[in-house]
């Protein structure tokens, strides 16, 4: 069976755009309770790195995890007049410290999704970010052996831009790994974008 650090398994909440700047605080629940928190600051305009970190209560009695990762977001495409998508590159590499076990997952995907915009200068942002990871853990299970694996992993999720600073996240992610399980886990997520680089 999987090992007991399934709360590792969270939505990327990952829209298909490069962030100038934001924060993101969310609470995910279906393989536990975690709580994470994300920072995005632009490279370039066309690339931005990430920051992951949270706590995690999984469910089943395990002992609470602490992770945290890093992720790079490299711009293909942006929506015009002739094609509607943006497409967001994504790789990364994180690791979950508890539950008597270490894992590590480097994870590589796009994010394709559509901004509607609406009125009041709101908008939504529909998405999906389907992602392959290596996912390694050491000291595992009752054996505290190592395991490698490539799982799929697959996320659906919307961005509700209510103003320029301020919007709300909703993922769902499937999973297929082995080592952090397969529970289907869904986030809501409250992102800042301080004034200044709010895109007008």
């Amino acid at each position: 069976r999987a090992i007991e650090a399934q709360a590792y398994n969270y939505p990327s909440m990952q829209t298909p755009r490069v962030s100038s700047r934001d924060y993101t605080g969310a609470i995910v629940g279906g393989a536990g309770t975690t709580f994470l928190f994300q920072w995005r600051e632009a490279v370039s305009s066309s690339l931005h790195w990430q920051l992951d970190a949270g706590f995690a209560d999984p469910k089943g009695g395990v002992d609470p995890l602490l992770f945290v990762g890093g992720n790079l977001g490299k711009q293909l495409t942006r929506a015009r007049a002739d094609q509607p998508l943006d497409v967001l590159f994504t790789a990364g590499v994180g690791a979950a410290f508890g539950g008597n076990a270490t894992v590590f997952r480097v994870p590589v995907g796009v994010s394709v999704g559509h901004t509607f915009d609406l009125d009041q200068g709101m908008s939504l942002t529909p998405y999906v970010h389907p992602r392959l990871s290596v996912d390694a853990c050491g000291s595992c299970g009752a054996g505290k052996d190592s395991r490698t694996n490539l799982s799929a992993n697959f996320d659906v999720g919307g961005l509700w831009q209510v103003n320029r600073q301020f919007g709300v996240r909703v993922s769902a992610s499937f999973s297929g790994s082995d080592l952090v399980g397969t529970d289907e886990t869904v986030a809501i997520g409250f992102t800042w974008t301080p004034a200044g680089l709010a895109r007008r």
